[in-house]
């Protein structure tokens, strides 16, 4: 199968997924924000501590990540997918679904469990405080981590070496878990909000993941039988 072809496949699935996300984002993830917005208001914007133009760009700000990241994630995660299916030549659908899973769990889970999403980080002018240089950090090196302990152990050509991966990954994500610094959510959030908040981004992010992984995989094992048809 022509490079160019599967590129158009994988990221074309991506944008699907990209726009289930936005879809959540816009219909659950929104919701929880603007109640969020809500109680900042009445923290720091009624208080003082914080200019009503300068909250009002934080809050459009957000509102901009919540329907442009979507698609970014998605094209990237197409890309992603569209590469390791060329390595590997074969296995569409298994190599789309493991992929999706793959970068799921290593780029949003793992990250997400040490650095869940905070709000202090989009209202509070004082509250980034180096979350997203943590949170970049821990995404690359939790990536790196999952992608080196595959390329290792799949050289290896033994039957099982997913597993042999699996626990060298888990051994490293454990250890940097406790080297990190720990990053403190805003006590004054209540605990409802803050949860409804994080699990409408989690849904997305998973529901992103996994519609790319099955819409990729389902593209490419169709252009696969299409190619085993013709001889190619």
């Amino acid at each position: 199968m022509r490079p160019g072809r599967v590129f158009g496949l994988c990221i074309g699935a991506g944008v699907l997924a990209g726009a289930l996300m936005l879809a959540i984002n816009a219909i659950v993830v929104q919701g929880w924000l603007d109640q969020l917005a809500d109680l900042y208001i009445d923290e720091f914007l009624l208080a003082g501590d914080l200019a009503e133009e300068e909250f009002d760009q934080m809050l459009a700000a957000a509102r901009l990540q919540n329907l442009a990241l979507p698609m970014v994630y998605g094209v990237l995660g197409g890309a992603l997918v569209a590469g390791a299916y060329l390595r590997i030549g074969k296995d569409a659908f298994k190599v789309a679904l493991v992929v999706a899973g793959a970068a799921w769990f290593s780029l949003y889970v793992m990250p997400a469990v040490k650095y869940a999403p905070n709000p202090d980080v989009l209202f509070n002018p004082e509250g980034d405080g180096g979350y997203f240089v943590l949170f970049a950090s821990y995404s690359a090196l939790s990536g790196l981590a999952a992608l080196g302990s595959a390329v290792a152990f799949a050289k290896t050509k033994r039957k099982n070496w997913y597993f042999g991966a699996a626990g060298v990954y888990l051994g490293i994500i454990g250890v940097m878990y406790f080297l990190f610094p720990a990053f403190p959510e805003p006590e004054f959030v209540p605990k409802q909000l803050l949860s409804g908040w994080q699990g409408g981004i989690a849904a997305g992010m998973t529901a992103l993941w996994f519609t790319l992984g099955i819409g990729a995989g389902v593209l490419l094992e169709r252009e696969e039988k299409k190619g085993a048809g013709r001889g190619i």
